[in-house]
Parts: C-alpha cells; structure tokens; sequence
C-alpha cells in the first residue's frame, strides 16, 4: 500500500470513530432522556352547590313617632322592642319590627351577612331622615340548618331631626348573604 491509500484509510477510520461516537452519544442522550421522563393520571372534580339565597319578608318598620324641639333617635332591636331618646316619643299604640328575612341555600351552609352603613328615607314632599346602626341576628354571619334554611332580622336606628315634618317615610336597604 502506498502511503496515499494509507492516510486516506487512517482519515476514512477516524471519521468512522468519530461518526459512530456521535451517533453512540446520541443513543445514549436519547436513552438516559427517556428514562427521566414519568407520566401519570389524576382525577379533576367539581362541587355544583345550590346558590344562596335571601327573601325578605318585611323590612324594618319604625312605627308612628312624635317629634319635637329636640333631635332623637328611635331604635329597634332584632326582638322587635323599640327605644326612643331626645325629643323623640314612640307612639306605644302602634308597633314596629325589624327587618326579616328568609336564607336558603346548602344544608348546615355557612355564610355572611353584609348590612348598609346607613339608608336615607324620604316623604312624598321631599324630606328625609338617616336609617343607620344595622345590625342583625345572627350577627356577621350564619349557619343554614340541616333543611338549608335559617331566620335572619335586622335591627336599626333611625334620626330623627327636631321637628321633622309630618309624612310617610320610605327608603330601600339591601342585605347581602355569601357563602364562606
């Protein structure tokens, strides 16, 4: 053999070595990747709950008042019973009563309840006075019983200016209930 074929035989044998080395390296690569790789199922649930939900049966209801010289306050209580301060006089003839409300929604289901800061209620002729102090039972949230129902009343304080005139006074309040 001459020298010519020789080193043509010695380069076509390196490049064999080095071609089988990256096609080795490269089976190997491919082998230690696939051996990483784990695959696996789980399940992927949902819960539909029935919605919550809020019926009012009356709203709050202050009675027949007196006023005076003097500003007051009338207040009534989730129980029904009214209180009066200043130049205030309930008329005890007639009653008053909370706000009341039916809940329903998912037996045993916990909830919260949000109540107004304060609601302006106005007369046929313009003139208004502040609802404020909301506060309900249960308090800030509640239980639905085994049925999914539960009895919620809401309590107020009414201001009333020094002689505030004559009329019929009406305004809307909203109670929010969601789950938590």
């Amino acid at each position: 053999m001459t020298e010519d074929t020789t080193n043509k035989l010695l380069t076509q044998s390196k490049i064999a070595i080095i071609l089988s080395s990256i096609m080795l390296s490269m089976l190997f690569t491919w082998h230690i990747q696939d051996v990483h790789a784990a695959t696996t199922t789980t399940t992927v649930e949902a819960n539909i709950v029935s919605s919550i939900n809020i019926v009012a049966q009356n709203g709050v209801v202050f009675g027949d008042i007196s006023t005076s010289s003097i500003a007051g306050t009338v207040s009534i209580d989730t129980s029904g019973s009214r209180t009066a301060t200043g130049g205030v006089t309930i008329n005890t003839s007639t009653t008053g009563s909370p706000a009341n409300f039916e809940v329903s929604g998912v037996p045993n289901g916990l909830y919260d309840i949000t109540l107004p800061l304060s609601v302006v209620i106005t007369s046929a002729a313009g003139d208004s006075m502040t609802v404020d102090n909301f506060n309900s039972s249960p308090n800030s949230n509640g239980q639905l019983d085994a049925g999914g129902t539960e009895n919620l009343s809401v309590a107020a304080r009414l201001n009333v200016g020094s002689f505030q005139p004559f009329g019929a006074y009406s305004g809307l309040m909203t109670t929010t209930v969601e789950y938590n």
